[in-house]
């Protein structure tokens, strides 16, 4: 049975698919068996894999479910608000990453996400991987939200890098190995 991380967001454009990206080159790079099941319809994780066209992962749409089962682990990347589809996602999981833009506007948008995630039953490890973040703002967002006792992964700085990751083979992984190591160990 593979290890499954669902990649989850209730909003677009907060960094799922470069995570979801990010996350299976990490487990790629440590030697990992990883693939990434795309349930997204805008399919932007096989649109990566095209683009890339040698990733060291497979990236598989959301109706070849089986076949990325069969793989050591399994990082899904999923829509953004379609809470049926968040949930499912994380009933299959064994750690979940909660993605979430790093602006003031984005953080009360998270409150769904988490909804969402307690809607499915999921009690397992996960956390909230902020994105995007510029100056102070995510240093901010991270102790307001562990205030809360909310668990944060860390904090991902807004780069050109990830801007411009699309279509590529992640080879960088500094800042996401920081962040998602210990989830992913």
């Amino acid at each position: 049975m593979a290890e499954v991380v669902s990649v989850l967001s209730r909003k677009g454009g907060v960094g799922k698919t470069v995570t979801a990206m990010f996350a299976a080159a990490y487990l790629a790079q440590q030697g990992i068996d990883v693939a990434v099941l795309d349930t997204d319809p805008e399919g932007s994780a096989g649109a990566w894999a095209r683009a890339a066209g040698n990733l060291p992962f497979q990236v598989y749409p959301e109706g070849k479910q089986t076949q990325a089962m069969k793989h050591a682990w399994v990082v899904i990347d999923t829509p953004p608000n379609d809470p049926k589809a968040l949930g499912e996602a994380a009933r299959l999981a064994g750690r979940v990453i909660v993605v979430a833009k790093c602006n003031a506007l984005e953080a009360d948008r998270l409150i769904p996400s988490l909804d969402a995630l307690a809607a499915s039953g999921f009690s397992g490890p996960w956390g909230i991987l902020l994105t995007q973040a510029r100056g102070g703002l995510g240093r901010e967002m991270q102790a307001a939200l562990e205030q809360e006792e909310l668990p944060v992964l860390g904090i991902v700085p807004h780069l050109v890098k990830f801007e411009r990751a699309f279509g590529m083979v992640p080879e960088d992984l500094s800042e996401y190995e920081g962040v998602l190591g210990g989830l992913l160990k």
